[in-house]
């Protein structure tokens, strides 16, 4: 590499930051990458009490690993205690990876290394933490006149 090269490459790092792999990956898992999460859970599950208490259950299997949970979701604030209580390692993320819309991240359990699980999602590891799907009403005569 010549002079010049090396020159521009170190005013470019000046200016925009020392280069990223991954930026976008890492702006959806709350500055991570994706092959090293074992467990996510969106903003919309993080207040639902059957997501916390099987997140809870199993928590004492995350001793070895790392979470990382999105500060801008006050729902965060409830796995707090837990989480301190098992001594997992925590880091609250509240810079511009943490996004407050519901179908975006709200706690990851992460890995120091890639461990490429393919399923990470609470309510596909644990399908009993998801809540069971709403049965559709019959009606009956009077449900359609009434209504």
């Amino acid at each position: 590499m010549s002079e010049n090269d090396q020159l521009q490459q170190h005013l470019d790092s000046a200016i925009h930051g020392a280069p990223q792999t991954n930026p976008d990956e890492r702006r959806r898992y709350l500055g991570s990458l994706r092959e090293r999460v074992l467990l996510s859970i969106t903003n919309a599950e993080l207040s639902q009490p059957a997501i916390q208490a099987t997140f809870e259950s199993h928590l004492p299997d995350f001793k070895a690993y790392h979470i990382l949970l999105n500060g801008k979701n006050d729902a965060a604030t409830n796995y707090l205690a837990a989480i301190t209580k098992h001594q997992v390692e925590f880091t609250l993320v509240n810079n511009e990876t943490a996004q407050t819309a519901p179908e975006a991240i709200g706690l990851l359990v992460v890995a120091k290394d890639a461990i490429n699980c393919e399923t990470v999602a609470i309510s596909a590891k644990y399908p009993s933490a998801a809540p069971p799907p709403e049965k559709p009403k019959k009606e009956g005569l009077f449900g359609r006149l009434f209504d």
